[in-house]
């Protein structure tokens, strides 16, 4: 279960000349920014009551328990059951939700520069998916540096850089599963990362037919879980190795777990 933090969004950094909307940069606008890593158990209701402002026997009459018991669960000394700690949580205004954890593997293929590829798609969500976003021209791919998220166009473009070239943050962040759905068959990419993706695009669209009454069928895509997903650990390729290296074949790849971090500089 993840730990719970206060968060902010990316800040505007200049206005749009022509359409007067906020133009968000995605190094110094990368969001949302809370707790850099998981809050451990122990530490949850704690976190929960500061972020809260309220002394722990404000929070113990407010959720019907003792200031003493609230005490020992802070402390670690005991585990309150989940009902209890929900309970706890909901007297300072948060409660528990899930979060979906993704996994990036990065690939590399002949005639390709190595790009990283998800096991699931996630949600984004307005407005965030419809800004304008200002890419910094790294790759020297084309003159242009501001998208417009809201247009068709703009955002087909800003999402084939975002695959191609963009590290595992900068996609999480900007990058939208359902509107990349819609766009899939426009996309102009090599059909190395086509093929690449293509289990993470059928995994995250429907092939039923759907009662509007159905409340039971579950969406692939968010609020449930990806709207606040994190990236979970990440397969990098193995390190080039130089003639004066042990002749030894390196493996396919190495895989790696990272805890996640905020803030994944632009790539």
């Amino acid at each position: 279960m993840d730990g719970v933090g206060t968060s902010v969004v990316g800040r505007p950094r200049h206005l749009h000349p022509h359409l007067g909307r906020a133009v968000l940069d995605p190094i110094e606008g990368a969001g949302p920014i809370g707790y850099p890593e998981a809050i451990e158990g122990t530490r949850l209701l704690q976190a929960a009551r500061r972020v809260a402002g309220l002394t722990q026997t404000e929070l113990a009459e407010g959720a019907g328990t003792s200031q003493a018991t609230l005490s020992t669960y802070e402390r670690g000394v005991k585990s309150p059951a989940l009902e209890v700690a929900e309970r706890i949580l909901h007297a300072t205004g948060l409660e528990l939700s899930l979060r979906a954890h993704i996994d990036f593997t990065q690939r590399a293929m002949p005639g390709v520069e190595a790009f990283w590829v998800p096991n699931m798609l996630w949600n984004v969500g307005p407005p965030t998916c419809f800004v304008i976003l200002h890419v910094p021209d790294m790759v020297n791919h084309t003159s242009q540096t501001d998208w417009d998220l809201s247009d068709r166009t703009d955002r087909a473009r800003a999402y084939e850089i975002l695959i191609r070239w963009g590290l595992p943050h900068s996609m999480l962040r900007w990058l939208d599963g359902a509107l990349l759905v819609d766009l899939w068959d426009e996309l102009d990419l090599p059909d190395e990362i086509r093929v690449s993706w293509t289990p993470a695009i059928v995994r995250a669209t429907p092939t039923k037919t759907v009662d509007i009454f159905d409340l039971g069928f579950t969406r692939g895509l968010g609020p449930d879980g990806t709207e606040t997903a994190q990236i979970r650990g990440y397969e990098p390729l193995p390190p080039t190795v130089s003639p004066t290296d042990s002749p030894t074949e390196p493996p396919s790849h190495a895989k790696r777990r990272v805890d996640p971090v905020n803030g994944h500089p632009w790539g």
